[in-house]
């Protein structure tokens, strides 16, 4: 199955927002599984927290289909743990799962509150043709 990762930057200032390039699909497919591995721990909390999606652009960098969302906005489910791998729930609209040869996907972070830092992460994203 093709596979997509990308090695995003910490964010050390909590309520930044951040988008990252993870990779162009090589082919088409449905999106089948996305992890995130956090470089340090990220404590959940329902007031200030960090949004962690995986957004496809297309191939002209305007598409805004959520393909899959992480939130820390929660304790203890919610909270990363330093290189322990986590899935990212897909999304539940099986349109926003397909991705064509050519689309971008991009790691997009909001921060909720007054957000939250983090250090870093390594997010993969496997899809089937």
């Amino acid at each position: 199955m093709p596979k997509l990762e990308a090695a995003v930057p910490a964010q050390g200032t909590a309520g930044s927002a951040q988008d990252y390039v993870i990779g162009e699909a090589d082919s088409g497919g449905t999106v089948k599984e996305v992890t995130i591995v956090p470089e340090a721990a990220v404590t959940g909390n329902a007031t200030n927290f960090r949004n962690f999606r995986v957004v496809n652009k297309g191939q002209n960098g305007a598409g805004t289909a959520v393909v899959a969302t992480f939130s820390t906005n929660a304790t203890p489910a919610n909270d990363l743990v330093a290189f322990d791998e986590k899935n990212v729930p897909l999304s539940g609209t099986p349109a926003n799962l397909v991705v064509s040869e050519g689309d971008v996907l991009v790691a997009d972070e909001t921060a909720g509150g007054t957000g939250v830092a983090h250090g870093g992460y390594t997010i993969k994203v496997i899809y089937q043709a």
